[in-house]
């Protein structure tokens, strides 16, 4: 009697260890050293100062949850002083360790309100020709540029790596210079994998 015990107990344990084993956790989200944060197009305050609020610190340990929640610091702030606009954050990544890039933009003027495209670059890119990315963004000179648009081609600058250098984990920010007519000069920031 104590040895069919002991077996359906043994073998109880053994699904139980083997239905725990196949559980997989969830993989972790990638986590960087922080090198700094820059500031820039914030008139009339103290960006540094600014910067120096948010929770993190260089040679922390910081993942891209963390950058959000940073940059909705920075809005929450800026928002705070009355200061209207949009606040994009750029990550650039060698070695695991990054610098936060935060470029803030003032509210187009009226006469900004159509944006179209003078010109794209991109920067960073090795492992795919500037040519290939700006046909994956599919943006021609004089098309309009609706925010979506704008995210549409950073998706497609993000797919064209992953057909071409698969499982790889690239970063794409961009920046844009708008003259008074609306003409838009926009620089791609690509971020690698090694």
């Amino acid at each position: 009697m104590f040895r069919k015990v002991l077996a359906a107990t043994l073998a109880m344990s053994s699904v139980r260890a083997s239905a725990v084993a196949q559980e997989a956790p969830a993989p972790a989200a990638p986590s960087y050293i922080l090198n700094g944060y820059r500031l820039s197009g914030v008139n009339g305050v103290d960006q540094d100062a600014l910067v120096a609020t948010l929770s993190h610190h260089p040679g922390e340990h910081i993942t891209e949850a963390d950058i959000k929640a940073d940059t909705d610091t920075l809005n929450s702030a800026l928002k705070a002083r009355h200061i209207k606009g949009q606040l994009f954050a750029t990550m650039a990544e060698k070695n695991g360790r990054v610098w936060v890039l935060f470029d803030f933009q003032y509210p187009q003027t009226p006469i900004h309100q159509h944006r179209w495209l003078g010109s794209q670059i991109f920067d960073g890119n090795v492992k795919i020709s500037s040519a290939a990315l700006a046909a994956a963004t599919g943006l021609k000179a004089g098309d309009d540029l609706p925010v979506e648009r704008l995210n549409a081609a950073r998706q497609a600058i993000i797919q064209a790596y992953k057909k071409a250098v698969p499982n790889a984990d690239v970063h794409v920010g961009g920046k844009m210079r708008i003259n008074p007519e609306g003409k838009v000069e926009l620089t791609w920031h690509v971020t690698e994998p090694k």
